[in-house]
């Protein structure tokens, strides 16, 4: 089967391309392993309920950030409910209110960890926040992979007065707490870092502030899909087929070579065969360092999966539950009393269906979803007695945590139960040990040696979450909408 492009993948990077090219006129062939699109951003039912696969936000969607961006182009519009308050995080004794608004925000920060420094801190993120979403709308080359992108973005004259945030990508986040004299409250470091790890996959010492940043404010505009984190991601392979797109579910990559009419050929699991002139892949680096040993491509995955050989893992819970309690928000941080066993955070982030989403769950019931970060590896080739008693002791240990903050649950009924690990994330999404997230921002790494949308290989764009690390579905939407910005640049230029 001959297509314009093959897009690997149909999770929400995937599907983005796929559909943004499919409008652009090019006949896109789209495959996806599992029997569900979404990826890490899918669900799963247990007869009259939805989960999300992971416990995840929502953000990104005003007109100059990508979701926004994407739907305007698709003309799509999915059904969301802006959230205010945002998020709640409950850390010790506290209940902490994310406010949509900055200077409510600020003045409940100020009320939980004091005035020192917290005003200048919160509005410095902000314009740090602001200042690179127009950065990125105006430069697909953003963030630089290269030191040609840093001379290309610093060539254009809108960007004078945004080039100081270049220095920035180089600098931690511990960096602005000690300029704004908040690097001793210990408090408000556990604060920071643990909604860093859920956005950037790192820590203060490490995340960049640029990512940092955007990782901080984003609760300030956060959406709640009804139907769940999959329902915008439909609407995008609804276009997609609207524009004559085909989506063919089961497919395994095994092989990918070049052909000697400087083509691509895929190859599946099912023996079939599928060509194209360009190749996009969504897949993570590992994973397509595995499957393309016979191609050109194969040199620069197997650098990039050698170069960054860990990445965060997920333990995820999901249970059902029939209660008349609706938290403050659909969307809760609870830091934990001790170390959530097995897990490396000292919290997890739950995700609690709205009351009169019944896509979700019937009335009067609720589903919920929580993750946390685990070391992917200790799950993996161990006997399968020691795998489920670790898998039960971390189970129960986030269930009394849900009990303690939320008492209103601790005896409602409760049904399915269930809980993941990165063999689960695994077994059903393909990816590499599990890893979900990306690969964590950090100094240290740095951003000119992160995979690139394109490393010079003819014709092959590389998008999803570790092409453009972290930051969830905007970041991967943005990498998808790059890789097409190009590929249609290009196209235009042989033709």
């Amino acid at each position: 089967m001959k297509s314009d492009c093959i897009v690997i993948g149909a999770g929400y990077s995937g599907l983005a391309a796929a559909s943004l090219l499919a409008k652009q006129g090019f006949s896109c062939t789209l495959l996806e392993k599992h029997t569900a699109i979404g990826g890490c951003a899918s669900f799963f039912r247990r007869m009259k309920f939805s989960f999300d696969v992971g416990a995840t936000t929502l953000s990104g969607v005003q007109k100059h950030q990508p979701l926004g961006k994407l739907f305007d182009v698709l003309q799509i519009s999915p059904e969301l409910k802006q959230l205010d308050p945002a998020m709640i995080i409950y850390l010790d004794d506290k209940k902490i209110i994310r406010y949509q608004d900055k200077k409510q925000w600020i003045q409940e920060a100020e009320s939980h960890f004091g005035k020192k420094g917290q005003a200048a801190f919160w509005n410095e993120i902000y314009a740090i926040d602001n200042a690179i979403w127009q950065l990125m709308d105006k430069n697909p080359e953003f963030p630089p992979s290269n030191i040609k992108d840093v001379f290309t973005i610093a060539s254009r004259l809108s960007n004078i007065k945004a080039l100081p945030l270049l220095v920035q990508l180089f600098r931690p986040m511990d960096i602005l707490l000690e300029k704004h004299g908040l690097h001793h409250n210990a408090l408000f470091k556990r604060f920071i870092n643990e909604q860093l790890l859920i956005s950037t996959q790192s820590f203060s010492d490490s995340a960049p502030i640029v990512t940092g940043a955007m990782g901080l404010a984003y609760p300030s505009e956060t959406y709640y899909p009804i139907g769940g984190i999959v329902k915008p991601a439909q609407l995008m392979l609804d276009s997609f087929r609207k524009h004559n797109g085909t989506l063919i579910m089961k497919e395994e990559i095994v092989k990918i070579k070049n052909t000697s009419s400087g083509e691509y050929a895929v190859y599946t699991a099912k023996g079939n065969e599928y060509t194209c002139t360009y190749l996009i892949s969504s897949i993570p680096i590992w994973n397509l360092s595995d499957i393309t040993s016979d191609s050109t491509i194969h040199p620069k995955a197997q650098s990039y999966a050698e170069s960054f050989p860990k990445a965060w893992g997920a333990f995820t819970v999901y249970f059902a539950v029939e209660s008349d309690f609706m938290p403050q928000s659909v969307y809760n941080q609870v830091h934990t009393k001790s170390t959530i066993p097995h897990c490396e955070g000292d919290s997890f982030f739950m995700t609690y269906s709205m009351s009169d989403d019944i896509k979700k769950a019937p009335q009067g019931w609720h589903t919920i979803t929580i993750s946390t970060h685990t070391e992917a590896s200790q799950w993996f080739d161990i006997p399968q007695d020691i795998y489920e008693q670790k898998k039960q002791e971390t189970l129960t240990f986030i269930m009394n945590e849900v009990h303690r903050i939320f008492p209103e649950l601790e005896h409602a009924p409760k049904e399915y139960i269930e809980a993941g690990t990165p063999v689960t994330f695994a077994h059903y999404t393909g990816r590499h040990r599990g890893f979900v997230g990306g690969i964590p921002h950090s100094v240290e790494t740095g951003f000119l040696g992160l995979p690139r949308n394109n490393d010079g290989l003819q014709n092959f764009y590389h998008i999803g979450d570790t092409a453009f690390p972290g930051q969830g579905t905007p970041a991967v939407i943005m990498s998808a909408m790059n890789a097409v910005q190009k590929i249609v640049k290009h196209n235009h230029t042989v033709i």
